[in-house]
């Protein structure tokens, strides 16, 4: 089975918004090579182009976990949701880094801040399409046990993640320790020597692939197994997340 006939016979429309941010992607990449403005640090087009990569991860991730619900009206609903929510959030990130500005935590002009606030309604829009897609999951009952509770658990986690954003709205910034901008690893540009509130957040949201995707293809109907492999992604994340808020670098960024 081709993976992308089989996505875009899915779901039509989150799959070519998917390739819109994958082309999104290749464009700023373009650029960031014409372009050395800095924004805390970082070339002033990486934030859109990480952006870029991650709603097109998942666009698809959902366009292919939507097709198991049968309420199709209600699924067209999310989709069409998520799609504005997430164009929403990547014309504004695009548009302050051409402006080389910062799209988050910026609420140096009234401008800048409303656009933030903006970004902070268009997630909590679209973290409430996964939690509207969880709960029309639970009577679906066509799918292997184990694969079920791996799609549960991993948009359970996600939702936990996107909520973490509202920590880093309350601080203003990502950084735990100093200010945002210190030196990072190669493109995440996650700190090194300080907390850095992104990295739960990035392994919290990704629970929606790495879970299920455990259950498909390692679990295979050992729904213990499943369970198992959820609650230590779930601890993993949560110790990135306390080890970022005692304000520490983690071991593994070297």
């Amino acid at each position: 089975m081709n993976f992308f006939s089989e996505l875009k016979k899915r779901s039509k429309s989150l799959f070519w918004a998917g390739m819109l941010n994958l082309t999104a992607f290749a464009v700023l990449l373009a650029l960031s090579f014409f372009d050395d403005r800095l924004v805390s640090g970082a070339n002033v087009w990486h934030k859109p182009m990480k952006f870029s990569i991650s709603i097109c991860v998942f666009l698809w991730t959902m366009g292919w976990y939507l097709d198991y619900l049968p309420q199709i009206r209600k699924v067209q609903k999310i989709k069409i949701t998520i799609i504005l929510a997430l164009v929403l959030e990547q014309i504004v990130i695009i548009g302050q880094a051409a402006r080389g500005q910062l799209s988050h935590f910026n609420i140096s002009t009234i401008g800048n801040a409303f656009l933030f606030q903006l970004m902070g309604i268009a997630i909590v829009v679209n973290t409430v399409m996964v939690l509207w897609a969880l709960l029309l999951l639970r009577p679906v009952e066509n799918l292997p046990l184990s694969y079920k509770r791996g799609l549960q658990i991993g948009m359970f986690i996600f939702i936990l993640a996107s909520l973490e954003g509202f920590m880093m709205v309350g601080n203003l910034g990502h950084t735990i320790g100093a200010p945002d901008g210190q030196e990072g690893i190669f493109f995440l540009n996650w700190a090194k020597a300080y907390g850095d509130l992104r990295i739960a957040h990035f392994f919290g949201l990704h629970a929606l692939q790495v879970i299920p995707l455990f259950a498909w293809f390692v679990a295979r109907g050992k729904v213990n197994w499943v369970y198992g492999f959820g609650l230590v992604y779930f601890v993993f994340s949560s110790l990135t997340l306390w080890n970022a808020l005692a304000g520490n670098g983690i071991w593994f960024l070297g």
